[in-house]
Formats: structure tokens, C-alpha cells, sequence
């Protein structure tokens, strides 16, 4: 047995997605991830302590951990941060994961898979307004949001971004944060310019929940915060 252990306080985490609740005001979801086994502190009793909270959906960093949480009863919506591996998007399909989307093959994948299984996958599609990790770009939106809209086993549920540096004090960071707000902002009414309905919109993580509320939007995803860290430079502004 390791000397070291982390002692998990439920009661401080429920408190912390209230606290957040209060912060983003009525009308605006709460995505609490839970990825890497809720950053070290056990994923399914955080999952259920956060949704007990108020929280109204989950966040995984792979298909394994979402099936964790199915396996444990929980049935609210899960969102997948990352691309499943071709051999785990059925497995996602049947276990209504959510995936972030940026690419016409994943798209034609989960079609198949929910066709064959007769099920309806809802996906996020993620634009890349300049973070440079994933996400499709701003020109590329309204073609795969098409492809999503035409399939009868396909919903977009959702429209996102990642902010690259909104947990910085530089004023460059914080000029760059808005912008690629201001690009997330034209793309998503370029989706709507063509009839398409970008379902829930959601970009802020903890350090905008805490510094540019508006990039609220339909919902936030905080997760550091959540476990009672300061988001990147945050405690030092």
C-alpha cells in the first residue's frame, strides 16, 4: 500500500458546482468532466455527486470511461472530448456517448454504426478557432454540419470550441480569447444562415466561467474548478 492517499470531500465538490451555478445564472447547462477518473478522484461517485448538484451532463476523455459511467447506472448525457478509435464508435453508439466531431469520416462512421444498430447518435461538431489541437475549421463547419443534418440516425446536439489561453493575464492572451470567441460566433450563424440548427453551443472551460462570462453561452464545462484548483494563472491575477 502507498503511504500517499487523497481524501475526496463530496460535499466540497457539490458546493463548487453550486457555487458555478450561481456564477452562470439560470438557463445555462453544466458539463462537469470527469475524465481520468475525475482527474484522480474516483469518476463515478464525482459523476454522481455533480449531477445530484445540479449539473446536467458528464464529460469523458475516452470511450472506456464512458462506459464506466453506463456500467454504473448513470444516464445522463456523456459527453466524449475526444475521437473514438473506428473500433469503439459502435460501442459509443450503444452506450449514447456524445462525441466531439471535426471530420467527414467520423461523421460516416457513426451514421453506420447508428443505422445498423437502429439507434440515433447525437454528436458535438468542434470547430478549431485557433487552440491547433482538433476541430475542423470555421470553413469547413457548415459542410459537416449538412452531412449530420441530412442523416436520419445523426443529431447535432451541440457546437463547440476550446479556448487556447483563457486562463492567461497577458493582454495578447486575452485579445486572442475573444477572438476566437468572435470566429466560434460567426461560424455558428453561418450554420444557421443555412438552415441548420447548432443544437447546444458551449466553449468555456473553468478559467472563462470564471473571467469572460460572455462566452457562457447554452453551457460551461468546468472541470479543474470543480476539484477546487485554479484554472492555469488565475489565483496569480
Amino acid at each position: 500500500m502507498r503511504a500517499t492517499r487523497a481524501v475526496i470531500h463530496l460535499k466540497n465538490l457539490s458546493h463548487n458546482v453550486g457555487e458555478v451555478k450561481k456564477l452562470i445564472g439560470r438557463g445555462v447547462k453544466i458539463c462537469v468532466p470527469v475524465k481520468a477518473d475525475a482527474y484522480g478522484h474516483g469518476a463515478v461517485m464525482c459523476a454522481r455527486a455533480a449531477l445530484q448538484s445540479g449539473a446536467d451532463c458528464l464529460g469523458v476523455a475516452t470511450a472506456d470511461e464512458g462506459r464506466e459511467l453506463r456500467a454504473a447506472g448513470i444516464t445522463p448525457p456523456v459527453l466524449l472530448f475526444t475521437l473514438p478509435a473506428r473500433h469503439e464508435i459502435a460501442q459509443c453508439v450503444h452506450d449514447n456517448l456524445e462525441p466531439l466531431v471535426y471530420d467527414a469520416t467520423t461523421i460516416t462512421l457513426f451514421e453506420t454504426h447508428a443505422a445498423s444498430l437502429g439507434a440515433q447518435a447525437r454528436l458535438h461538431l468542434k470547430i478549431d478557432t485557433g487552440m491547433g489541437r482538433a476541430g475542423c475549421s470555421a470553413d469547413e463547419a457548415v459542410e459537416l454540419a449538412k452531412q449530420i443534418a441530412r442523416s436520419e440516425h445523426l443529431t447535432l446536439a451541440g457546437t463547440c470550441t476550446h479556448f487556447a489561453s483563457s486562463d492567461s493575464f497577458d493582454e495578447d492572451d486575452l485579445a486572442f480569447t475573444n477572438k476566437q470567441f468572435a470566429l466560434f460566433l460567426q461560424a455558428a450563424s453561418l450554420l444557421k444562415d443555412a438552415g441548420i440548427d447548432p443544437g447546444i453551443m458551449h466553449c468555456a472551460a473553468s478559467s472563462a466561467v470564471m473571467r469572460f462570462p460572455h462566452t457562457h453561452l447554452d453551457m460551461v464545462r468546468h472541470g479543474i474548478m470543480t476539484y477546487g484548483y485554479y484554472p492555469g494563472a488565475y489565483k496569480n491575477g
